[in-house]
């Protein structure tokens, strides 16, 4: 959700205060740039910084629009000018050049009018012929979800990539928690104090407690802006109308999908933090208009779209996200017979035999949600998988101790701060390390005969008690080699006093007392080769890409309080703990389309 400053040169160069004016920008492409730097006035007076580029000579075009951070450059809007498109890029009220008084503050509230009445400035322009889709990943994401649903009559389509339309499901927060690495970088921290923090370690600055206070622990004071941003996250933890403003949600209250009238195209990452989120607002804007041109495209990438490393997935495993783009553009714009029509809306990149595939529909219709139950008579944490329900099984216990939590190896997130990088980042990682922690129960199927497909939405359901009244549980599903190499898949986390539901009022624990609880993990695409195994990780701690749960139960964020809390997981007949995996039969099927090779955009 957020870009860095060294990670937003990715999306382009940002133009200093020497570039205001009109000049052309020669460069070595099809053809030359005509750029124009422009502060363009919001209605309420603030003016925005904002730079135009398109092709030399008179024309009209179809206009691509980003806004975020800064304005990005050439890098950026080269390939869309070259496919005959202007490209517009604003930098977001109190960046870059940007007015704003309060600047990172109204981060997403001001975005929705900002981007209404930028989309009508750029209708207005003579080098524009009203046509506007928008472009961008990250923040450049969540400006375009916001403004899609005021339904502006220039905006004809939308390619958000790498964002939560739904920000307090899973974003700064995830399913009740802080996302503390993501929610922190630039809030609780800046380039400024990495020194101080160097000095301390970044691990004991993350353990500081309480989390309201952790911008004031390097440099003693409150960064300007930002600290405000790391107070209403921390502050707001449930969904209140601080996240109910700049969530867009399907069913229920506001249905903000059935706003969205537009064509969208999802991009996203199996290891990014919202590949889950990108299926929802697939299936919810198609829910809301089965008609709709919606189209989604997810390879295991992280949230800069770099191709993880660790695991090997092939050569053709990247994706070419302007191409796609541009061609998608082209077809749903400016109306050209470039077979896209033609194609299913759903391109996935099947990890294990490392094969692109187009679908029809998300879930797969073909789908066998399988249940593998766990097992271990004896209560022991290094239990079984298996399709058999349980007998009567003791349950399996260990203690949770938020002084002495599990460290994030690697996952499915989208920290991707290089000064995090030594104790947190996306993508697979070997997790034998945290195999033999005594708080981490380890659950495995029998090497598999046979290879098994499991594509789509995972979920574990626990029958569990805490000691505590307010606790954490998470859970990761990991592909285990015949070596014994242990490589993450997905993951997820619930906190306790949630279990009911993360959108209504939290209701603690009463202690010892078994609840069913539902950890939600981020969807995935693998198929577990013979002889490799299916396993199951159940914790209640991944620091820090989520904050500690103290177990207290009091007040989240404002509590410098942590306890020991003693969990125990069931599983017996009454209790059957189990992982549910979308299981695709192995029998060819028609409404799937395997690629070979590398990519097709065309």
């Amino acid at each position: 959700m957020r870009i860095s400053v060294v990670s937003g040169i990715v999306l382009g160069l940002v133009l200093g205060a020497a570039c205001i004016g009109l000049y052309v920008w020669r460069h070595q492409g099809t053809s030359d740039f005509v750029t124009d730097l422009v502060m363009v006035p919001m209605r309420d007076g603030v003016k925005l910084q904002t730079v135009v580029w398109r092709p030399i000579g008179a024309g009209r075009y179809p206009v691509v629009l980003s806004r975020g951070y800064n304005t990005t450059g050439p890098a950026l809007a080269k390939p869309f000018v070259d496919a005959g498109y202007a490209y517009v890029g604003q930098a977001t009220r109190g960046h870059a050049g940007s007015e704003g008084e309060h600047g990172v503050a109204d981060r997403f509230f001001a975005d929705a009018r900002d981007g209404y009445d930028t989309l009508t400035w750029i209708s207005e322009q003579p080098w524009s012929d009203g046509q506007i889709a928008m472009y961008g990943k990250s923040y450049w994401a969540g400006t375009q979800w916001l403004v899609a649903v005021e339904q502006h009559p220039n905006l004809k389509a939308i390619i958000p990539q790498v964002m939560n339309a739904d920000v307090w499901q899973c974003g700064y927060r995830c399913n009740g928690a802080l996302s503390l690495a993501l929610a922190a970088g630039g809030r609780a921290y800046s380039q400024d104090s990495m020194a101080e923090i160097t000095a301390l370690g970044l691990q004991n600055f993350f353990r500081h407690l309480p989390l309201i206070t952790l911008d004031k622990r390097v440099g003693g004071t409150r960064l300007r802006g930002a600290h405000e941003l790391w107070e209403q996250y921390v502050s707001h933890s449930t969904f209140d109308e601080y996240w109910q403003a700049i969530t867009i949600r399907g069913d229920g209250q506001d249905g903000k999908y059935r706003k969205i009238n537009i064509p969208v195209y999802l991009m996203g990452g199996w290891y990014d933090y919202y590949a889950g989120a990108a299926f929802t607002s697939f299936q919810q804007l198609k829910k809301a208009d089965p008609t709709r041109d919606v189209r989604i495209v997810i390879n295991p990438s992280d949230h800069l779209n770099r191709v993880v490393s660790g695991r090997e997935f092939g050569g053709h495993a990247g994706k070419d996200e302007i191409a796609l783009a541009t061609r998608w553009l082209d077809y749903v714009v400016r109306g050209a017979n470039n077979g896209v029509e033609a194609e299913l809306p759903i391109k996935i990149f099947v990890m294990g035999i490392n094969e692109w595939r187009y679908e029809r529909e998300w879930p797969l219709a073909r789908t066998q949600y399988t249940k593998y139950y766990f097992h271990a008579p004896d209560g022991t944490r290094l239990g079984t998988l298996d399709t058999h329900p349980p007998g009567n099984e003791r349950p399996s216990a260990y203690e949770y101790d938020p002084d002495n939590p599990v460290p994030t190896l690697g996952g499915n997130h989208s920290v991707i701060d290089g000064e995090l990088a030594s104790i947190i980042r996306a993508g697979t990682v070997d997790q034998r390390p945290n195999e033999g922690r005594s708080d981490v129960l380890v659950w495995s199927s029998a090497p598999l005969a046979q290879p098994l497909e499991v594509t789509g939405p995972i979920v574990v359901k626990l029958f569990a008690s805490s000691s505590a009244p307010d606790t954490d549980f998470v859970a990761r599903l990991i592909d285990v080699y015949p070596d014994g190499t242990a490589y993450n898949l997905t993951e997820g986390i619930l906190r306790a006093r949630f279990h009911r539901s993360i959108y209504g009022e939290p209701e603690l624990l009463v202690p010892g007392t078994i609840y069913e609880f539902t950890v939600t993990l981020q969807p995935t695409s693998n198929v577990f080769l013979a002889g490799h195994q299916i396993r199951l990780h159940v914790t209640s701690s991944n620091f820090p890409l989520w904050d500690r749960n103290p177990n207290t139960g009091h007040p989240q964020g404002m509590d410098a309080e942590i306890q020991p809390a003693t969990q125990r997981i069931y599983h017996d007949r009454a209790h059957p703990s189990h992982l549910v995996l979308p299981v695709i039969p192995a029998t060819t099927d028609s409404t799937a389309v395997r690629l070979t090779g590398a990519m097709e955009v065309g």
